[in-house]
């Protein structure tokens, strides 16, 4: 099979890594607008044979299906407001997509209806997070009988955090994943929203010294794709960081800083989120030699043969000293790279737009498990049953 890549930052170099490995690829593309970049890759990479590498603007729509024409997958590793435009590009060159992030849902329709009528399948958010997290509570569902609630815990940090924020942009991009507002749980079988930076509860992992702390994050919703999450009484998802990241956060958006309201200074209009980040960025740039942590956990409770029962799911993972990959890069590239190969065996049949816990089940998702497991990321699975109910 052959596999494009779009995006030569942190994540796609991976992916195609990933792929030029496998002896079912026998081509990888990887597109990217800066040839710079590009040349660094093919450098770092040994220049392989099954590598190609093309200088494209996405937003170039001929040039972008030119390009792609004759692949069988293209895997998407792109900001999120960039990646739609792979995805028309994709569709109009008739080659499946994985994306590690999603369109937006609004956009969802017109995509699904376009992929279906060019019989082209798109697996949105098909990297760690989303993507990992939503299979693994979609496979403790399955296993369990009923479900009472799912909670997701999720986190890149780095090995040695400094200030002042004790925290770096081990995604890539331009911006801090800063988000004040409010964000979806399920409290009591209802939709609610809470302040996403107001938990800032404990949480630890196995491995890590220092203290973490957890805030709310959006609920995955498409776990509703999965028919026993219907009657959850109770759903989170939160995002681990250091202790104290929450109360720094705050402090910012409290001062304004995060604002996206434009304001007025010197007679020129500025957005003070805009400036902050311009000022931040530098300090919280994920460098050359620094080394990152991944933790995850999901757990699943509910009832198994008339008793009470938690599948819990977790992962504590490390930056790659041997192959030079963050940690970041692997779980989430990883994921996508062999979610790609199976889409290219064609082992995933339904068209459209379709997230990865409606088919990424059963035996495909423990052959992820094996294949992540092969790569070194380790998945430790525990069921606890209590009493009788």
């Amino acid at each position: 099979m052959k596999i494009a890549v779009v995006g030569a930052g942190l994540m796609g170099p991976t992916i195609a890594m990933d792929s030029i490995k496998s002896d079912e690829v026998k081509e990888v593309l990887l597109i990217d607008i800066d040839n710079e970049r590009l040349d660094k890759v093919r450098t770092k990479f040994g220049n392989p044979w099954k590598l190609k590498t093309v200088a494209q603007d996405i937003t170039d729509r001929h040039g972008l299906v030119e390009s792609l024409r004759g692949y069988d997958v293209v895997c998407i590793a792109l900001l999120r407001w960039l990646n739609v435009e792979v995805m028309w590009g994709a569709i109009e060159a008739g080659v499946d997509v994985v994306d590690l992030s999603g369109p937006a849902r609004k956009d969802w329709g017109n995509i699904t209806k376009a992929a279906e009528k060019a019989d082209v399948t798109i697996i949105p958010g098909c990297g760690l997070e989303p993507g990992l997290t939503e299979m693994l509570a979609a496979y403790g569902m399955d296993i369990l009988d009923s479900i009472t609630a799912v909670d997701i815990w999720c986190g890149g940090i780095p090995l040695d955090p400094r200030p002042p924020l004790d925290y770096k942009i081990v995604f890539g991009g331009p911006y801090l994943p800063l988000r004040p507002g409010m964000v979806k749980v399920i409290k009591d079988g209802e939709v609610q929203e809470v302040k996403r930076y107001t938990l800032g509860d404990p949480v630890c992992f196995e491995g890590i010294d220092r203290a973490l702390e957890c805030f709310y994050d959006n609920f995955p919703e498409t776990l509703y794709e999965v028919e026993k999450f219907k009657g959850v009484k109770r759903c989170t998802g939160k995002t681990v960081r250091y202790l104290g990241y929450c109360e720094k956060v705050r402090f910012l958006d409290e001062c304004g800083l995060l604002s996206m309201e434009p304001i007025e200074s010197k007679g020129r209009k500025v957005v003070p989120f805009e400036i902050f980040s311009k000022i931040i960025h530098p300090k919280v740039l994920f460098e050359e030699g620094e080394k990152d942590i991944t933790v995850l956990r999901v757990v699943v409770e509910g009832v198994k043969d008339g008793c009470e029962t938690f599948y819990t799911f977790e992962m504590v993972d490390f930056y790659d000293d041997d192959r030079g990959v963050t940690s970041m890069a692997k779980t989430t590239s990883y994921t996508a790279a062999i979610v790609a190969r199976m889409l290219g065996r064609g082992e995933i049949a339904e068209k459209g737009l379709v997230p990865p816990v409606r088919v990424v089940r059963g035996n495909l998702f423990r052959r992820l498990l094996r294949e992540l497991a092969e790569r070194g990321i380790y998945v430790i699975e525990t069921l606890t049953t209590k009493s009788s109910l």
